[in-house]
C-alpha cells in the first residue's frame, strides 16, 4: 500500500517542531498497547496501564522523566551517547517485556519531525552462542514475533499519519533532487 499521503502529521507541515503533541503521543501509545498486547491486555504491567488511554487533556511532561509515571518506562534519549532528541518507551508486548515505543526527532527538507517506530530490544546474537538448542528455538521464535509485532505497529502507526523509518525513505526516494 502507498503511504506517501501519511507521511506528514498536518500540524508538521512548515513548522519546526521541538515539542510531542499529547494527543499523537496518545494515539502512538494507544495503537502500540492496542497490538503488543492484542491476545492479553490483561497481561499489561499496572505501571505501563496509563499509556493506555492518555487523556487529550493530559501533559506530555507526566510521561516524561522525571515524572513518577515514566520512572522504569520512559528514556531521554537526548541524554544518552548520541545525544538524539527522542524517547524510548518500555511499554512491552505480552510476549516480551522490553518492546518499546521509539519517538525520536530528526531532520527532513530543513525542518525536524518526529519519527516513530519500535524497537524490540532482542538483538543479542552474542548471547545466543551459549544457548541449548532448546533455548536457541525458543529465543528465535521470539525474535521472529518480536520483528513481525514491529512491522505491525509501524504500519498502523503509517496508515494513522505517523511519520515511521518506512515512510521517512520513502519521502528521500520520491523527493526530487537538486
Amino acid at each position: 500500500m502507498d503511504t506517501s499521503v501519511y507521511l506528514l502529521r498536518p500540524a508538521f507541515e512548515g513548522l519546526q517542531l521541538h515539542t510531542l503533541s499529547t494527543n499523537d503521543f496518545a494515539q502512538a501509545c494507544r495503537l502500540f498497547m492496542e497490538l503488543a498486547y492484542a491476545d492479553a491486555p490483561d497481561l499489561i504491567p499496572e505501571n505501563k496501564r496509563p499509556y493506555c488511554d492518555i487523556p487529550s487533556d493530559g501533559s506530555m511532561a507526566d510521561y516524561l522523566p522525571p515524572a513518577p509515571l515514566a520512572a522504569g518506562i520512559c528514556q531521554d534519549l537526548s541524554k544518552g551517547k548520541s545525544g538524539v532528541p527522542g524517547y524510548e518507551f518500555r511499554l512491552g508486548s505480552s510476549g516480551h517485556a522490553h518492546l518499546k515505543l521509539r519517538i525520536q526527532q530528526m531532520p527532513l527538507h530543513g525542518r525536524d519531525i518526529w519519527v516513530y517506530s519500535v524497537d524490540t530490544h532482542d538483538r543479542f546474537f552474542q548471547a545466543t552462542k551459549h544457548l541449548n538448542p532448546d533455548e536457541g528455538a525458543a529465543w528465535r521464535t521470539m525474535t521472529e514475533k518480536n520483528s513481525r509485532l514491529k512491522h505491525q505497529i509501524e504500519e498502523a502507526l503509517a496508515l494513522a499519519g505517523f511519520t515511521t523509518p518506512i515512510s521517512l525513505l520513502k519521502v528521500d526516494l520520491t523527493s526530487p533532487t537538486t
